[in-house]
C-alpha cells in the first residue's frame, strides 16, 4: 500500500513543476489533489485511518474519478489553454477544498472547516462569475 502514496506523490511533484513552467489553475488543483490523495493512502497504509486488514476501499470510488477529471484537465491546460477549461479547473479546486473542508470537519477542525467551506464557495462563485461574464471584445484593428 506504500507504493501508491509513494507514486500519487510523485504524481503531485510531476504536476507542480508543470504547474511552475506554466502557472494555470488546473495543474495546480491537480497537484493539490494528487498530494492530498498521498498523504490519504499515507495514512491507510499506516494504519491510522484504517486497520491493516481493511479490504474494501470504498473511498476510492469518490477519489480516482475525482483524480481522473483533474488530470485529465490539467494535462489539456498545460498543452493548450482555454477559458472553458480554467472555469473547470476552478470548479475542481472548490470541490477540492469542500473535500478538505469536509476532512476537517470529520476530525473535529470545526473553525479551519467554515474557513476551508468559503473558500470552496468563494471559489465556485468566482467561476461561476466567469462563465457567464461577457466576453471583452478583440482590441485587433481590421
Amino acid at each position: 500500500m506504500m507504493f501508491f502514496s509513494i507514486a500519487a506523490g510523485g504524481m503531485a511533484l510531476l504536476l507542480f513543476v508543470a504547474a511552475a513552467q506554466r502557472p494555470r489553475p488546473s495543474l495546480f488543483v491537480a497537484a493539490i489533489l494528487w498530494g492530498a490523495y498521498a498523504v490519504w493512502e499515507y495514512y491507510i497504509a499506516t494504519g491510522v485511518l484504517c486497520d491493516k486488514d481493511c479490504n474494501i476501499r470504498v473511498d476510492l470510488v469518490f477519489m480516482f474519478p475525482v483524480l481522473a477529471i483533474a488530470t485529465y484537465h490539467a494535462r489539456r491546460a498545460y498543452v493548450q489553454p482555454s477559458r472553458a477549461l480554467m472555469i473547470t479547473g476552478m470548479f475542481l479546486g472548490a470541490v477540492g477544498i469542500a473535500l478538505l473542508a469536509l476532512g476537517l470537519w470529520a476530525f473535529g477542525f470545526n473553525v479551519w472547516a467554515v474557513v476551508a467551506g468559503i473558500g470552496a464557495l468563494a471559489l465556485a462563485l468566482y467561476a461561476i462569475k466567469l462563465k457567464f461574464a461577457k466576453k471583452p471584445p478583440d482590441a485587433g484593428i481590421d
